[in-house]
């Protein structure tokens, strides 16, 4: 039974049905203790509802707080997860700019490589034709004696 709808009834009983006597109540002991054991009775089924009310909501509690816990885990290895996205996309940002400026080093390497090869081979190249070219005016020049010489004496 409900302590209060109890408590109401003891009260209703003293005020209502218990008549005065020089400004005392007049009691019946019986009726009283009666409902004195009703809300004995009441009290205990009350506490246990009040309990169980409690656990309840201590469950409820409890359940909540592993949601928000499972929620936190997962958000943190998300955040993580997206960190280390990031994080990757920066090292592979940093790997491909090392990569562009050896690849240009490199480049810049052969294109000396080739420029030295180049000059050297020219080089050569122009000390063959100068030696050529020196083979070809003595010859000149010897075809231009031997001439002279073969017109000097049909001359004389």
């Amino acid at each position: 039974m409900d302590v209060d709808f109890l408590i109401d009834r003891l009260e209703r009983y003293i005020i209502e049905e218990c008549p005065r006597f020089l400004g005392n109540r007049m009691v019946n002991e019986d009726e009283v203790r009666g409902y004195l054991t009703q809300l004995r009775q009441a009290v205990p089924e009350e506490v246990e509802q009040a309990r169980h009310i409690v656990q309840e909501g201590d469950a409820v509690v409890e359940a909540a707080r592993q949601e928000a816990e499972r929620v936190l885990s997962h958000a943190r290895k998300e955040g993580e997860r997206m960190a280390s996205s990031h994080q990757f996309v920066v090292d592979a940002q940093r790997q491909a700019k090392t990569i562009v400026q050896e690849a240009r080093q490199k480049a810049d390497r052969l294109q000396a490589d080739a420029d030295e090869y180049v000059f050297n081979s020219l080089s050569q190249l122009q000390a063959e034709l100068t030696r050529q070219l020196r083979v070809v005016e003595n010859g000149l020049h010897r075809l231009e004696v031997e001439r002279e010489s073969t017109l000097a004496e049909k001359k004389v």
